[in-house]
């Protein structure tokens, strides 16, 4: 981390020299190892190799687990992004290397840039230097020294831990990402800060197969440390797909109280909530909550919270990304709306200070390829009591939903309406789980859901790689669920 330091320090004196009124230096490194397994077991189960051929695959099948397909992606991402201001006007550029003349070169075309483009009126200033008060990224060592045949070996186990639950699983895939890396901010306001951390994420999918019925299911974990804990997830995704079995249609529309698993809600929470409560999207009347702080906007049981300051938290770190301290936020007390998230830009706009929320993660650049903008650390819905069995135990006619929703990304996140497939649903009679249903189309508001919560579970999940949400299970009214 030092080493980012003294090359942000020396970028920085170069865009002084340059004429720079304020400049701000970036720096990113990771090493990333990810592994992907798809199982090559099981091809006899359904019949498709029969005679004596069929026969050597039975054979062949211990064997044939342990040498699936694999795909493998091992390397370092590293680089800086450098922002330059010229009398409010503000210019960006990227480089892919930390290599010093390179590094130059990008504080140069950053300021080119801000010689040319207009001054933004909004402009105030860069964040200036704060005591960090939260805790550092979390940094597992043994995740740094993972290898690449450790990582095989360990999704090898799990898709043979699938497959061998049950005979109908006709195919297992596991991925495992293994990433450790450390970044800096540099600015002209006296920011000079950096951090690093781990992170270790395990997904898996089954598929399974009875007469002509084909199902499927999947699970994963997030963490900040290694875990070889992983049969548990991975014993866990092939029951939820034979749990499956037995569709029935659902024959008529159905209006009322429906159980999101946490995984199910999170799809969903993590991509309007946190749109409708970034300061940028309030500002340009892009939110529904613009105007709302004081309001009530949920349930009175519904209290919300992002805390970058979390232990263990996907989220946590010392700063944000653009080097102010990350806190804890309260957004929404017993059902109130008490604040928003902020970054450095939003927070002058309003006057008021930063939340700690600038953010460059994105879904396709690296992290220093992109400007901030605002995101949760880790935003966490408020556990109450009660298991998902005890949830379904209290509802006497509904429906489960359970995995991921198709379509959840493709929701509008500025009225909050979604309509999405879900592939594992349940009909729930009489506080039990009685049957699945195929595939359904479920419809609502999530805006409109915060207000019509009728129970909120404890059986929260870190979903790190969905937007750094931890959701628990909850019941909400009014929920559309159709064939």
């Amino acid at each position: 981390m030092e080493e980012l330091l003294e090359i942000g320090k020396k970028a920085i004196n170069h865009a002084k020299e340059l004429g720079t009124d304020e400049a701000e230096i970036f720096l990113y490194g990771q090493n990333l190892t990810s592994v992907k397994f798809a199982s090559g077991i099981f091809a006899s189960r359904g019949g498709a190799v029969k005679g004596i051929k069929g026969a050597f695959v039975r054979m062949a099948e211990p064997w044939i687990k342990k040498k699936g397909l694999p795909m493998i992606t091992s390397g370092i991402k590293a680089g800086v992004g450098v922002r330059a201001v010229i009398k409010k006007a503000i210019g960006f550029a990227s480089v892919s290397s930390l290599e010093e003349n390179k590094v130059l070169a990008a504080v140069e075309e950053a300021t080119k840039i801000a010689r040319i483009r207009p001054p933004d009126p909004n402009w105030a200033y860069l964040p200036e230097a704060k005591e960090p008060k939260g805790r550092s990224g979390i940094f597992d060592k043994r995740i740094s020294e993972l290898g690449v045949e450790e990582i095989l070996d360990l999704c090898a186990d799990c898709c043979v831990t699938m497959g061998d639950h049950d005979k109908k699983i006709t195919q297992a895939i596991a991925m495992l990402s293994a990433a450790h890396g450390s970044f800096a901010v540099v600015n002209t306001n006296g920011i000079s800060v950096s951090d690093h951390g781990t992170t270790f994420v395990a997904y898996f999918g089954a598929k399974a197969k009875s007469g002509s019925e084909e199902v499927s299911s999947s699970d994963f974990l997030s963490c900040r440390a290694f875990t070889e804990n992983l049969q548990s997830t991975a014993l866990n995704t092939s029951k939820r797909a034979i749990e499956c079995f037995g569709k029935r249609s659902l024959h008529e529309k159905y209006v009322g109280p429906v159980l999101f698993e946490n995984m199910s809600w999170s799809e969903l929470f993590s991509r309007i909530f946190t749109y409708g409560i970034s300061a940028s999207n309030v500002q340009e009347n892009r939110s529904v909550y613009k105007g709302k702080i004081g309001e009530r906007v949920a349930n009175e049981a519904v209290s919300i919270v992002d805390d970058g300051t979390m232990p263990e938290g996907f989220g946590t770190a010392k700063i944000d990304d653009e080097g102010f301290p990350k806190k804890k936020t309260a957004i929404i007390e017993k059902g109130v709306l008490v604040d928003i998230l902020y970054d450095n830009y939003a927070a002058k706009r309003d006057k008021c200070e930063s939340t700690g929320n600038a953010s460059r993660q994105g879904w396709v650049a690296p992290p220093y390829a992109n400007q901030p903008v605002i995101k949760p650390s880790n935003l966490m819905l408020i556990p109450c009591k009660g298991k998902l069995e005890e949830l379904v135990s209290e509802m006497k006619d509904g429906v489960l939903l359970k995995g991921s929703l198709i379509g959840a990304h493709h929701s509008n996140a500025m009225t909050g309406d979604f309509s999405v497939t879900a592939e594992n649903a349940f009909r729930i009679e009489d506080g039990e789980v009685k049957y699945p249903l195929k595939a359904c189309t479920v419809a609502g508001n999530l805006y409109t859901a915060l207000g019509s919560v009728k129970a909120i579970g404890n059986d929260v999940r870190d979903f790190g790689f969905l937007g750094n949400t931890i959701c628990p299970s909850l019941v909400i009214d009014k929920i559309v669920v159709s064939a």
